[in-house]
């Protein structure tokens, strides 16, 4: 059907998004809109345990035998996948590295899955060779009700009429959105964010009074950087969620203040491991029925509260591709009075980004907060992309802007400089260039900070 979607006429390409859609809906509920609609789902669901619970240790112990009865993987190395009686005896099982997860790729899957009972997930490969797997539909539905139930905790009715800016190129710059005439979803494009088209996304907005917008904080902010700069307000909007990029704080302070409402960030992962969103009160919080996780150092080693350090993903909602204390290559830091190991609700101060995201100072010390910097980049400038080359120090900024090149005067940045200076030190060597479009990955995505040479 991709193949063939850019060539139908608008009225078939919003009827073919609507059935994918609604095949989507009975995957991840187990209904039909029509009989079972979102709004009656919400309604009925209760947030009480549906997010966190005390039964951690039961559920580690039912997946550790369901792996082992079931996965070619977890039969072979059964000595090493004791029954657990406390979450601290978590640690005295394997750590699973990506590179084992993906050389032995199919020998994880589980034998119960068929193309019935199961959806599957392919990894976008940001960080090499995609990796592949199964997810049970059972597991699914489960992983989208304590969504719908995250949400819900924080005053979202995801029913309302959503605006979503998905990585798929399913718009162009004569009609920058499509229709999901059941679900009162628009989807809009990604690519066609420009001055020039600015004004067809705000009519948009306007005209179907879009009340919940979700996509990428770097699509999000780029969109409120030119409504802004356009002096576009828009009103009907009461929530923003977004997901699959690092919410820089720049980012999230711009975009709560255009649309005066709290950001709803969460961090999920295609292999459905981890369920981690931001509450309103400003930190994070795991959801336990989803996953458990650990954060440790280099050697696997507990971090103290506070410390930054590797996400260990123990995922309730993957049994057909089974994650047990899964090295998922992201870092997080928990709050300062967390227990780890416990089951209690487990928040976090901060999520950062992938390995390949962090900055290694010549002192040792580990570095992500770039946003600090870039939010003193100039006001015209509404998407950019931070490229450092850690052992030769030097700094590439590309961008776009609505300025033209004669009207850009380098002076303006100098604030970002002595901010950038001000934190990594001095002797780099910077380097702007404006661009036209950034390509991004398959699935629409821009990595706000690019580092290369990192530990080498």
């Amino acid at each position: 059907m991709k193949k063939y979607y850019k060539y139908l006429p608008l009225f078939l390409q919003n009827l073919a998004i609507t059935v994918k859609n609604n095949h989507s809906y009975y995957q991840k509920y187990g209904a039909i809109p029509f009989i079972n609609p979102l709004y009656k789902i919400v309604n009925r669901l209760s947030v009480d345990n549906q997010i966190n619970d005390g039964n951690v240790v039961e559920r580690i112990n039912n997946l550790i035998n369901h792996a082992i009865e079931n996965t070619n993987y977890y039969k072979e190395n059964k000595h090493y996948y004791p029954n657990i009686k406390t979450l601290e005896e978590i640690r005295n099982l394997p750590v699973l590295k990506k590179e084992i997860l993906k050389k032995q790729n199919v020998d994880f899957i589980s034998l119960k899955s068929n193309f019935l009972n199961s959806y599957s997930f392919k990894t976008s490969g940001s960080t090499g060779t995609p990796l592949k797997g199964k997810i049970a539909l059972k597991d699914l539905r489960k992983r989208f009700l304590v969504v719908l139930a995250a949400l819900k905790s924080e005053g979202i009715d995801y029913s309302k009429t959503v605006a979503r800016f998905p990585g798929a190129n399913i718009g162009d710059s004569r009609n920058v959105f499509r229709i999901d005439f059941i679900n009162n979803h628009y989807l809009f494009s990604i690519y066609n964010i420009s001055q020039s088209n600015i004004k067809k996304y705000y009519n948009a907005f306007i005209k179907n009074k879009i009340q919940i917008v979700e996509g990428y904080p770097s699509t999000i902010y780029s969109l409120v950087k030119l409504f802004k700069l356009n002096h576009l307000k828009i009103e009907s909007v009461k929530h923003v969620i977004t997901t699959a990029e690092q919410l820089l704080d720049y980012q999230k302070q711009e975009i709560e203040d255009f649309f005066h409402c709290k950001v709803f960030d969460y961090y999920g992962s295609s292999e459905g491991s981890a369920f981690i969103y931001l509450t309103s009160i400003g930190t994070y919080i795991n959801a336990n029925k989803i996953g458990f996780i650990e954060i440790v150092d280099e050697n696997y080693n507990p971090v103290k509260n506070g410390e930054f350090g590797r996400i260990l993903v123990t995922s309730f909602t993957s049994t057909f591709t089974p994650l047990i204390r899964y090295d998922i290559g992201d870092y997080c830091s928990a709050s300062f009075n967390a227990e780890i190991y416990s089951s209690k609700p487990l928040y976090i101060n901060k999520l950062g980004g992938r390995s390949e995201d962090i900055f290694i100072t010549e002192d040792g010390t580990y570095f992500s907060r770039f946003s600090l910097c870039l939010k003193y980049l100039p006001d015209y400038v509404i998407e950019s992309q931070l490229i450092l080359q850690q052992r030769c120090k030097n700094v590439t900024l590309k961008y776009i802007a609505i300025k033209k090149d004669s009207e850009i005067n380098q002076k303006d940045f100098k604030p970002f400089i002595e901010k950038f200076e001000s934190m990594l030190g001095k002797g780099y060597r910077f380097n702007f260039e404006k661009v036209q479009y950034f390509d991004k990955s398959s699935r629409g995505k821009l990595r706000a900070v690019k580092i290369i040479d990192n530990g080498e």
